[in-house]
């Protein structure tokens, strides 16, 4: 992996797309010495976006099951969305 401050980032974009694109490198770009984006390919980004949608359908079959089991304890969506955004505040 590659990385680079903001500035590098500026001057090298040219070159640093290219070795994204076709070089298969992942670039990170740091802003005060911290990590604040990340350049990788399209396909790598169709590739977790597929991993993110299978998640989600795997997470929904689950709730399901769980209504089916026990539907007295389903929640709200706006419970459920509350309840996941603490979860992941909280790692």
């Amino acid at each position: 992996m590659i990385e680079v401050t903001v500035s590098e980032a500026r001057e090298r974009l040219a070159d640093l797309l290219g070795k994204v694109q076709h070089g298969g490198e992942d670039v990170t770009i740091k802003k005060h010495g911290k990590p604040v984006a990340v350049m990788i390919s399209a396909e790598a980004m169709e590739y977790y976006e597929r991993l993110e949608n299978e998640e989600l359908a795997r997470e929904g079959a689950r709730a399901y099951a769980e209504y089916l089991a026990d539907p007295s304890q389903a929640v709200t969506l706006e419970q459920y969305l509350a309840e996941t955004a603490a979860e992941r505040a909280a790692e």
